[in-house]
């Protein structure tokens, strides 16, 4: 039986310890400060930890996983630097601890957000120069800049900005949280997989696993910004209401999101017990981020 908490709580540490050793060493001051304060300010790396899962359950001895697992991190946390900015989210909060604007300031915030971005893809291209790991990376660089580019997050960014005050229906209120958060999910699993040197099976029914708890993780996240508190999330609440944002809760009601989570869950546990590994750690994770209340 694994103990989840347990095991994402050693996860989280060596992903923490290895993000401090992946950061540059050299160049401003201010923008290294800013980059380390949004890193350092907390978070449950749940994507580095997917890749880290996904090794583990495809046996995978590469020490240069965390490599992945770190390039993961850092783009995700840029994109809350930018989706804290006032032109975007506004928000003073972010982790329990003022947003790297309110610290730094808007540009400061802008630059350290696109350090953290290209930062991502220095650290991939050295994993690319290592021996016999060229293919993979080239890859992993595509799924990754697939899914934070204008076809994953950053076109769905986009399209929730567009959404403000507008009534949309269940399909468009997915097609955006699919790009927007359910995209780089997915690229957490599917670069653990090819670093793993998974087949294209073993992809199939990773990806397939991966879209389903995206989209749950996103229908639990509007559900705790409706119904969550400020000192359990670390941020403001309630900013969807306030914005005039559609979500899941507002298309659906808040009882059949919750029931369309738990249908997703389901379909993850279905689609992933047919990998030809012991699956029992990624059926964890799942329940893990889409039954949480923080």
């Amino acid at each position: 039986m694994i103990d989840i908490d347990q095991y994402l709580e050693e996860k989280r540490n060596i992903v923490n310890l290895a993000l401090k050793k992946r950061l540059p060493q050299s160049g401003p001051p201010k923008i290294l400060d800013a980059m380390n304060y949004s890193l350092e300010a907390g978070g449950k790396r749940l994507r580095p930890i997917l890749t880290l899962a996904v090794a583990d359950t495809l046996d995978c001895k590469s020490n240069s996983i965390i490599d992945i697992a770190c390039a993961l991190e850092f783009v995700h946390t840029y994109s809350l630097i930018h989706d804290d900015l006032p032109a975007m989210d506004n928000s003073n909060l972010r982790r329990g601890k003022p947003t790297c604007h309110r610290v730094y300031g808007d540009a400061v915030a802008v630059l350290a957000g696109d350090a953290l971005l290209t930062h991502a893809f220095e650290i991939l291209s050295r994993y690319g120069q290592k021996e016999g790991y060229a293919e993979k990376s080239v890859k992993i660089i595509a799924e990754l800049s697939s899914a934070s580019g204008v076809t994953g997050m950053i076109g769905g960014q986009i399209l929730d900005l567009e959404s403000e005050g507008k009534a949309l229906t269940f399909d468009q209120v997915e097609r955006l949280s699919v790009m927007k958060t359910g995209a780089l999910l997915r690229a957490a699993v599917v670069c653990g997989a090819i670093a793993s040197d998974a087949g294209s099976e073993q992809l199939k029914i990773l990806g397939s696993y991966a879209g389903d708890i995206g989209t749950a993780f996103q229908i639990t996240d509007d559900l705790l910004d409706l119904e969550g508190s400020r000192e359990e999330l670390g941020k403001p609440v309630g900013a969807d209401q306030e914005r005039y944002k559609p979500n899941y809760p507002s298309v659906l009601g808040p009882e059949n999101a919750r029931k369309k989570a738990v249908m997703l869950y389901e379909q993850a546990v279905i689609s992933i017990s047919t990998l030809d590994q012991p699956a029992e750690l990624l059926i964890e994770l799942a329940k893990k981020l889409i039954f949480r209340n923080k």
